[in-house]
């Protein structure tokens, strides 16, 4: 290197000096061994390229980058000393060299602040992310739960019902029974006409009007002909909504076995109140052939 070429050379440190090519051609042998090819080479295998631009390393090799420049900062400031009047254009060099690298330096550390602002950044929209998922997991986990605490409800509701019917059912069956009695009992008090004495009437009329009561059937007409349709219609469009919710399908079974049976009790209720209204009507007549 010479006073011609010198102020070029300069001037192509931080286009293509950080190569251990470019500081061997241009430096003076005799500060050969200060550290500077190893720290360059060091850079370059870490993905510096020869201007010096740490713009592209990987966000990885960021810190290591930095330390090197730091150690290619202290092994030319190591080659500028060892410098005399001879090696005045490489003293001159290792200055400029170094101003350079610390301008790299600078860069660098400004890239590994800014990444590490970018990863805080990262790092907290994923936790706000997981905070979110979490709060929206608990809510699904408490809708869950009360979807499933109505279903049992539900389920609960229609067992009800159906051992209602199967009650009602019993008690309508004993009373058709106890009426076709009567009946029976009547057709024996017959006179030669054919006609029932009216106080012997009078007295079966009575016994129809007990076993209503103790059968509690008018109260059990008015729940067949009204309240228990207008629960299952209820309690049937609820289930509705339950039909696809997979996580609820254990509880789905069971509320639509207990729906099926309510229905099936409602209709065997009906049907045997049907029969005991016969029963009924066969006696109320019979009551009116009286001498």
């Amino acid at each position: 290197m010479n006073d011609k070429n010198i102020s070029s050379v300069i001037k192509d440190i931080p286009k293509k000096g950080f190569t251990v090519k470019f500081w061997q051609d241009h430096r003076s042998a005799f500060v050969q061994g200060s550290g500077v090819a190893k720290c360059l080479k060091a850079l370059k295998d870490r993905g510096v390229p020869p201007s010096g631009d740490p713009s592209g390393v990987p966000p990885k090799e960021m810190e290591h980058v930095i330390d090197w420049f730091y150690k290619l900062d202290s092994a030319l400031a190591k080659a500028k000393k060892k410098c005399g009047k001879p090696q005045s254009h490489t003293e001159k060099f290792c200055a400029a060299f170094i101003k350079v690298v610390l301008k790299r330096l600078e860069e660098a550390q400004g890239l590994l602040k800014n990444a590490s602002r970018a990863e805080a950044a990262q790092e907290k929209q994923r936790q706000d992310t997981d905070k979110e998922l979490q709060k929206f997991k608990k809510q699904q986990e408490k809708q869950q739960e009360l979807v499933l605490d109505e279903l049992a409800d539900l389920d609960k509701r229609a067992k009800n019902m159906a051992k209602a019917c199967e009650e009602m059912t019993k008690d309508i069956k004993l009373a058709t029974a106890d009426v076709n009695k009567l009946i029976k009992g009547l057709e024996t008090q017959r006179n030669g006409d054919g006609k029932i004495a009216p106080d012997l009437g009078k007295r079966f009329e009575n016994g129809l009007t007990a076993i209503q009561k103790k059968y509690k059937l008018p109260l059990h007409g008015q729940n067949l002909k009204s309240s228990l349709p207008k629960v299952l219609k209820e309690l049937t469009s609820l289930f509705q909504q339950y039909l696809k919710l997979d996580y609820a399908k254990r509880e789905r079974i069971s509320a639509g076995a207990s729906l099926k049976e309510a229905q099936d009790g409602l209709k065997a209720a009906n049907a045997s109140f049907k029969i005991y209204a016969e029963s009924h009507k066969k006696l109320a007549l019979a009551f009116k052939e009286t001498a």
